[in-house]
């Protein structure tokens, strides 16, 4: 029988020499670098033990905040004071609450200015908590990435989209003065116009509510779904008889949802002033949010109008775009209910939905 080398009579399972592991680890660190060199994303880790901070920055990192190579084991003060002044107190603040917490995941975007050419740069700081038994902060490792290219997309946009709004607007205040100029030497017509007046005005507002606009961007207020179908009907409202009525759960509501249920609610409101309760002095429209797993269920029903015979024979255009808004946009399903006393109408839609 032959004898088996030195080498083939370890097998796989033997300890490799300590120079192999060294190689094998330099190697992988060369590689680790190599992919947040291609991805632009600076990796780094926080010794969080007995509350201090003890950081160790990748040469990635050092390279996107503009750093020199001795600044891998910089303070925690020095990051603070590279923090744009108008996002410091609030990016500090925000990473020790949630070191002093229960968190195992830190997000944060806020802007540096980088000592190596003052230049501002926007970064996305992601990371993981690693926490002991007792949940104390043990170590955060995460990543740095540059997203300055992206927040000026955003804001050039945001830029766009509230000059389209403002002309938008424009038209609506043009289309406004029309109305009231024509009834200026008519007396008998300036109540009409009044009203009609100030629904435009209304649609004008509701037009800048449902806007694209980035988070944080000035102007920018928190969007519900019960505020936007508050806003729409607005316009509806006749003087003090309050014959509208909005109560419920409410939930927050993202751009794309906003656009997709206010055509929903628009051709709802159309179709109330054309033949249902919007249609009479006596008229009620009361609408109704309401929880359910995962879901918000939205209840139009008008009473007081006039007796229903059954569903429509024909549905228009408008009708036919807001139902495939609410299905393709939302993912809801519309609920019809013809009843004699008036429209019930229901949509029941997914909460991620509503937040896009």
């Amino acid at each position: 029988m032959n004898e088996t080398s030195d080498d083939n009579a370890r097998g796989p399972s033997a300890e490799r020499p300590a120079s192999d592991i060294e190689a094998l680890l330099r190697e992988r660190e060369a590689e680790l670098a190599r992919v947040q060199l291609i991805g632009q994303v600076g990796g780094l880790q926080v010794d969080l033990r007995g509350g201090a901070f003890r950081n160790k920055r990748s040469p990635e990192y050092l390279r996107v905040h503009g750093l020199p190579p001795e600044a891998a084991t910089e303070t925690h003060e020095a990051w603070v004071q590279r923090i744009h002044q108008d996002d410091r107190q609030r990016t500090e603040q925000h990473f020790r609450e949630v070191v002093a917490g229960s968190a195992t995941d830190y997000e944060a975007e806020y802007r540096i200015v980088r000592p190596s050419d003052g230049q501002v740069r926007w970064i996305l700081a992601k990371a993981e908590i690693e926490r002991d038994a007792e949940g104390k902060a043990i170590r955060l490792i995460g990543a740095h990435i540059d997203i300055t290219d992206r927040r000026h997309a955003e804001e050039q946009s945001d830029l766009i989209a509230r000059e389209l709004s403002h002309r938008i607007k424009n038209i609506f205040a043009v289309v406004n003065s029309l109305v009231m100029l024509s009834a200026r030497d008519r007396p008998e017509m300036r109540e009409f116009a009044q009203v009609v007046g100030d629904r435009i005005r209304i649609l004008g507002q509701t037009q800048d509510y449902v806007r694209p606009r980035r988070e944080g961007a000035a102007g920018a207020a928190p969007q519900t779904a019960l505020g936007l179908v508050a806003l729409l009907l607005a316009a509806y409202q006749h003087g003090d008889h309050q014959h509208i009525s909005i109560a419920g759960y409410d939930v927050p509501i993202g751009e794309r949802a906003a656009t997709a249920l206010a055509l929903v609610v628009h051709e709802l409101a159309t179709n109330a002033v054309k033949y249902g309760a919007l249609s009479t002095p006596s008229g009620r429209l009361m609408v109704h949010g309401e929880a359910e797993p995962g879901l918000l269920a939205l209840t139009w029903q008008e009473r007081g109008g006039p007796t229903i015979a059954g569903p429509p024979a024909h549905r228009g255009f408008g009708t036919i775009m807001s139902q495939k808004a609410a299905t393709a946009q939302l993912g809801a399903v519309a609920r019809y209910d013809w009843s004699p006393e008036g429209l019930t109408f229901t949509l029941t839609v997914p909460l991620e939905n509503l937040a896009r």
